[in-house]
């Protein structure tokens, strides 16, 4: 597998001079994913990467979110970021915090205590508690800031609408807030004459001096118009040229990340049936992957695999990982009914995209009456990148008979295989969860080793068999045993190796950070934890 290097990365290294500090090749943990690629991926040697030390993996300091009253607490679903010795992330009780890393002293909390959280009047699940939207760290100007996005009551309605903020990442001080750009015109449940749009969970990516942001809704109560918003990167000022809409009606929300190859930008987008209770709107973006003009939020193309009449509600809330293989590059996701997918860029404006592979491989688009089933299956985890292997929790080939065994499952695809069959490098069951829904959170690699959180309060280090030795084998198809794997026609694949196990306190619902051989962690139960060998 490759490492970061000037000579296989000169396109990142441009991509730094653009005012972004999202290069793959950074030692800290910028922004959610690490980089604008959103490849999950720490690339640097450290103890993290080493399986001689990892097993050493301990609690170096640990602190929880005070509660919000009557001894309530609201954990956290923003993951942190790191750079230049201070740890940033935001919690559900509304402030966003800043750690010293190596210390976990807080240094400072926005909006300070005594000012009025960052919260909304609507509430329903995680994403509209507090700041669920992971932060990212930029240069404006000569100032480095910390840059999210939150409901704020004090702005618009007074109801918690969606903008932007820029920090000082030193200080806390506030650089500037962008206009309201998630509207909220009421908190009346289904209706169809005010707004409920939030930012949610999706986290801001900073490219070509501009700052992309998805916009969702709260609950589909009811399903809102999906858009990408921009703001420019110095002033926090909308804008106005740049625009896309999931529909035209209602429908295509954001609930992830946006994301580039360095020359576009790139989302996936959620359902449309339900809003559409008439038939499909004249513009649907909705269940896709799109790429966008990087300066008019343009549609380039669109990989809409789930037609309207399928639509059981399999948002695409994964969002898109960007893999730089050996093979070129590839925009990877697993769409929430469990398939995964690898898109080339190209081609250009006005062509259907090139698709590399599906997975598994049942084709598409899909049709009514071809028996497949596009549901609100919980495969919405975001996937990360080492070389050319994409590793994510997929419904594998056992989509179309029995996907909800594969919650607390990691494949591990070779992105460049030909063969579907030898596309899988290797399956794990990760130990330590409830086995339903939402048992892992995102994973995370440095140099062949995954870290991953679970439901049940665990971080498990797994090795790429390149790495470790695996435990064994085990079958492609995961209802195949061993034994009776070759009769079916059918390859062995490797079972790798757990290198370390670490309990903490909560559900991890968020993503291990990887930054200069520290390991941070946040949990539903409001503790955030800094590890190391």
């Amino acid at each position: 597998m490759r490492s970061c290097s000037i000579q296989r990365l000169p396109a990142i290294l441009a991509f730094v001079a653009t005012g972004s500090l999202l290069s793959s090749c950074s030692k800290e943990w910028e922004t959610f994913r690490h980089d604008g690629l959103r490849t999950g991926h720490q690339p640097n040697r450290s103890a993290l990467s080493d399986p001689s030390r990892v097993d050493t993996l301990h609690v170096a300091w640990q602190w929880q979110l005070p509660p919000v009253g009557a001894n309530q607490r609201r954990g956290f679903r923003s993951s942190p970021v790191v750079d230049d010795g201070r740890v940033y992330i935001g919690g559900g009780d509304g402030r966003l915090y800043a750690f010293n890393a190596a210390t976990g002293a807080l240094l400072w909390q926005y909006p300070p205590p005594g000012q009025q959280p960052l919260t909304s009047l609507f509430n329903c699940n995680p994403s509209s508690y507090g700041i669920a939207s992971s932060p990212t760290v930029a240069s404006i100007g000569s100032t480095k800031a910390v840059i999210f996005g939150a409901p704020d009551r004090s702005v618009g309605t007074g109801l918690g609408e969606g903008r932007l903020f820029a920090l000082n990442a030193a200080t806390g001080g506030v650089i500037w807030k962008s206009p309201v750009l998630a509207q909220v015109t009421g908190t009346t449940w289904g209706s169809t004459t005010e707004l409920h749009q939030q930012i949610g969970y999706s986290a801001p990516l900073v490219f070509d001096d501009k700052i992309y942001i998805g916009v969702a809704d709260h609950c589909d109560n009811p399903i809102q118009q999906g858009r990408v918003k921009a703001v420019d990167l110095q002033t926090g000022g909308l804008i106005a040229g740049f625009d896309f809409v999931g529909a035209s009606t209602r429908g295509g929300g954001v609930w992830t990340y946006p994301t580039t190859d360095l020359s576009s930008v790139y989302t996936t987008t959620g359902n449309i049936s339900s809003g559409n209770p008439g038939g499909e709107p004249p513009v649907n973006n909705a269940l896709a992957m799109v790429r966008l003009d990087r300066d008019t939020g343009d549609l380039r193309w669109k990989h809409q695999p789930v037609p309207f009449e399928l639509d059981a509600d399999p948002d695409w809330a994964s969002g898109i990982t960007t893999v730089l293989s050996r093979c070129g590059t590839l925009m990877t996701s697993t769409m929430k009914d469990g398939w995964t997918y690898a898109v080339r860029p190209e081609p250009a404006a006005g062509a259907s995209p090139s698709v590399a592979w599906q997975f598994p491989a049942t084709g598409f688009p899909f049709t009514p009456g071809d028996g497949t089933v596009h549901g609100d299956t919980r495969f919405l985890r975001a996937g990360a990148a080492w070389g050319s292997t994409f590793i994510t929790t997929a419904g594998g080939l056992n989509t179309t008979t029995n996907l909800t065994p594969n919650y607390p499952r990691l494949h591990a695809f070779d992105v460049c295989a030909t063969n579907q069959l030898n596309r899988v490098r290797w399956i794990k069951d990760v130990p330590h969860t409830t086995g339903g829904a939402y048992s892992l959170g995102p994973p995370t690699v440095t140099r062949g080793i995954v870290y991953v959180g679970t439901n049940q309060g665990w971080l498990v280090l797994i090795s790429d068999p390149s790495v470790h030795a695996p435990d064994g084998y085990r079958c492609v198809h995961p209802d195949v045993s061993a034994a009776l794997c070759g009769f079916a026609g059918l390859p062995l694949v490797a079972d790798p190796h757990i290198l370390a196990e670490v309990q903490l306190a909560g559900s991890i619902q968020t993503e291990p950070v990887l930054a200069k051989g520290r390991v941070f962690v946040a949990t539903d139960s409001g503790w955030l934890y800094m590890l190391e060998p």
